[in-house]
């Protein structure tokens, strides 16, 4: 994700308000959410008139690409179901998410193609360029690598094109509860921007698997579909899951950092008055139980469950573990592959966060459940 990395202090040339998401989405699909999700305050304003300038300025493209590659698109057929990656944010999915895309034979979205998804196969060498300059070598509140062609999950990509995303919750907070039930649940839904949300997953995963030849495996990862097994499931029949789980204190304090980012940098609505504490502790509530009650629906051998806290210990050894479980081949070669990649890591930082008596009371009372199913220390 390109746009979420700037603090909200940093100069105005590089301020994400002047490149929010909902400037990548269709004029159609700009206005619809525009006029569901008022009021704005006069922070934004600048924001707003760039991401409505953006969506004004991009219509050639989209549409050059829809008449260039939409039949293409809408004809391919995928060589073989894809694998997801799922877990809570900050779980390690994105860790893991690097390590598994290693592997040659999978395909995955880039930054770039899930911040641009209508025109990402005709981005010009330009677009690129000024792409590539705005987006920093680190994430903001993880310190992890980017780049503009490195593995990146789909649901900014999800919203733009349906309008429907977890993300939703960052550009209109004080709307969060309503988009994060209907982006993991699915609740209070229309049938109509339902079937929307699962054409543009299809359309998706058809167009990254197009745009690699069509021979490659699709991997996803992507937290917001850990509670959308069966719709998945519906989509892409033999599909495979790989669930990342962390202990749930490390997740509510790196989520809070998350949120104290994201939320200045994109939010079109005052959130000063907020309580970040629940904005955190409820979707944890929904996504997990969801989770919990659905993994039985995926057949047997199409799902693997690993800890982060193995995955960083002994991160050839998981690996590994999690191909011999779904049956992937090439299985020696990966462990050669995820060997330099970690040797690559050896002065990366993780981040500490400082002990909370109260918060940790309040997560242990409310991710009870969590503790108990994934067996950790309350």
């Amino acid at each position: 994700m390109i746009w979420c990395l700037r603090m909200s202090n940093d100069p105005w040339f590089l301020n994400p308000s002047l490149f929010h998401p909902m400037g990548a989405c269709t004029w159609s699909r700009f206005r619809q959410l525009y006029r569901e999700n008022g009021p704005y305050n006069r922070r934004s304003l600048v924001s707003r008139f760039c991401a409505m300038q953006s969506v004004l300025m991009r219509i050639p493209a989209v549409a050059i690409e829809e008449w260039r590659y939409g039949r293409a698109i809408r004809e391919h057929v995928l060589h073989e179901p894809p694998v997801f990656i799922i877990g809570h944010w900050r779980s390690g999915t994105t860790h893991l998410h690097n390590l598994l895309s290693l592997d040659p034979r999978f395909a995955y979205m880039t930054s770039l193609q899930t911040a641009l998804p209508h025109e990402f196969m005709g981005i010009p060498r330009l677009t690129r360029w000024i792409m590539a300059a705005l987006t920093p070598k680190t994430r903001g509140m993880d310190n992890m690598e980017m780049g503009i062609d490195l593995p990146q999950e789909e649901e900014m990509a999800l919203g733009i094109l349906s309008g429907i995303s977890a993300y939703q919750c960052f550009y209109f907070p004080r709307h969060h509860q309503r988009h994060s039930r209907q982006a993991l649940l699915f609740e209070d839904l229309p049938a109509p921007r339902l079937k929307e949300f699962k054409d543009a997953y299809l359309h998706l995963v058809r167009k990254v698997s197009h745009a690699r030849g069509g021979r490659c495996q699709i991997l996803f990862k992507n937290p917001a579909s850990t509670s959308r097994i069966p719709l998945l499931l519906e989509l892409f029949p033999g599909a495979r899951f790989i669930h990342i789980v962390r202990n749930p204190h490390e997740v509510y304090h790196s989520m809070q950092k998350l949120l104290r980012r994201m939320v200045p940098g994109f939010s079109w609505q005052d959130f000063g008055d907020m309580n970040f504490a629940e904005i955190c502790l409820e979707p944890y509530e929904l996504l997990m139980r969801r989770y919990l009650a659905d993994r039985a629906l995926v057949p047997a051998g199409h799902l693997v469950e690993v800890r982060y806290e193995d995955l960083d210990r002994s991160p050839v050894e998981t690996v590994d573990g999690i191909y011999a479980s779904l049956g992937l081949p090439g299985r020696e070669e990966q462990k050669e592959r995820v060997r330099e990649y970690i040797r690559r890591l050896e002065s990366y930082q993780k981040n500490q966060h400082p002990e909370d008596p109260q918060a940790r009371a309040k997560v242990a009372e409310r991710w009870r459940f969590a503790f108990e199913a994934f067996g950790y220390e309350p």
